[in-house]
């Protein structure tokens, strides 16, 4: 999905990097990083009878952080962390078919909120902003919203649709501004 402006704001969208996180719920990970974002909707069943390395809770930690690098954990096996199960990779693909898209009321509330908050800066500035933003849209419970970059957000389908998406999405926008 992409909502060009007048050739001075640009916003993106694109599915995110679901496999790091079916991973991570699939194995019950538990680090900071890990369980600062919300489990995946529809939930991933547990996997028990499988051996996980004791530093494979770190590993996976550097793995989701690069994924953003590699543009998806799932594309790039050689950095896939050490002792990850190879049965996961099957079990991820019989699961993401459930995975909705974007349903048409996010999409159609995200496009009304940015030309909101697009149109309120155009009058406090005098002319259209400038800026290029690129969202990550990730299934997972609840209203998320993180930054993990400079120009990138990760959210969720549920915030998109969400009237409480004014906020967040005006704040970096405002940061990009500067």
């Amino acid at each position: 999905m992409r909502f060009p402006g007048d050739s001075t704001w640009q916003v993106s969208s694109g599915d995110g990097d679901t496999f790091a996180l079916y991973v991570r719920d699939a194995l019950g990970i538990s680090t900071p990083t890990a369980d600062s974002i919300p489990r995946l909707t529809p939930p991933v069943p547990r996997v028990h009878d499988v051996y996980v390395p004791e530093t494979f809770g770190s590993a996976w930690d550097r793995w989701w952080s690069q994924s953003f690098l590699a543009r998806g954990a799932q594309h790039v096996p050689s950095r896939w962390p050490v002792g990850l199960p190879g049965e996961l990779r099957a079990a991820y693909e019989d699961w993401r078919p459930h995975v909705p898209g974007v349903a048409p009321k996010a999409r159609e509330n995200f496009s009304a909120v940015l030309r909101e908050v697009v149109a309120q800066l155009t009058g406090e500035l005098g002319r259209e902003p400038v800026f290029s933003l690129s969202l990550v849209e990730i299934p997972v419970e609840g209203e998320f919203w993180r930054r993990v970059g400079a120009d990138t957000v990760l959210l969720s389908e549920e915030l998109m649709a969400s009237p409480h998406l004014i906020a967040p999405l005006e704040s970096v926008v405002r940061d990009l501004l500067r």
